[in-house]
């Protein structure tokens, strides 16, 4: 199966920058058997598609959106906009957004629900806090968060979200999460996805340490060690 890489640039790198990086990234040798893709700021989009051209590395995507096509929600984009860029995938609940802007389980999931109906793929972000998972709840909050995710979802469809794991007590704080202990969380959301999507969902392994969990059985690893990451303050999924 191909391995999916995200990196999320957050709130970095403006049209000038993106569209800089994308030229450069472009000449790079990559590995054919990756699929790699960034999740750039709403207003770098144009910039990246326009320096990406016809070239399908990498892949773009959106690091948030809003549920409803249009309507009085100022500052907020929607789906139809977002398709306009011609984006593959889109972040919906990153761990920032849920514990800094309030973002709860019930927005994430009409926002993936919204992104299913217009054929974009959400990344769907989900993880335990530290107290959550001393209390060893971890397992018990990643099960709940992904299941309430897909209260809207259209089981029937033919698009399936990915779901990325991100153990907010390892985000930044130096201490990356035992190898032993992501496994274990492996097979707790790959459970999960199977439960929900029967054999389309079991091919959703990660290989590194932060997973991205995809329902087309691609998976990804989520990387501090990156030169990318150093360099932009970017999570790679």
């Amino acid at each position: 199966m191909r391995k999916l890489i995200i990196a999320n640039w957050k709130m970095n790198y403006g049209p000038m920058k993106a569209g800089a990086w994308i030229r450069a990234f472009r000449r790079e040798r990559l590995p054919k058997e990756l699929d790699i893709g960034v999740a750039l700021p709403h207003v770098s989009l144009a910039a990246a598609r326009a320096s990406l051209g016809r070239a399908g590395v990498p892949l773009l995507g959106a690091q948030n959106t809003f549920w409803s096509d249009e309507g009085a929600f100022t500052g907020e984009v929607s789906p139809t906009m977002l398709k306009e860029f011609g984006i593959s995938f889109c972040l919906v609940g990153h761990s920032e957004r849920r514990t800094v802007l309030g973002e709860t389980d019930e927005m994430v999931a009409k926002k993936a629900a919204a992104l299913q109906k217009h054929g974009i793929e959400p990344v769907i972000c989900v993880g335990e806090t530290a107290s959550q998972r001393k209390k060893g709840e971890a397992a018990k909050i990643v099960r709940k968060q992904i299941a309430d995710a897909l209260k809207e979802w259209d089981m029937e469809g033919a698009l399936l979200p990915s779901f990325a794991y991100e153990p907010l007590w390892a985000i930044g704080s130096g201490k990356p999460c035992p190898i032993q202990e992501v496994k274990e969380m492996h097979e707790t959301i790959r459970a999960v996805l199977v439960k929900c999507f029967g054999e389309r969902g079991r091919g959703r392994i990660s290989f590194y340490i932060f997973l991205v969990y995809t329902t087309r059985c691609q998976c990804a690893g989520y990387f501090f060690t990156n030169n990318t990451s150093r360099s932009i303050g970017c999570d790679i999924y």
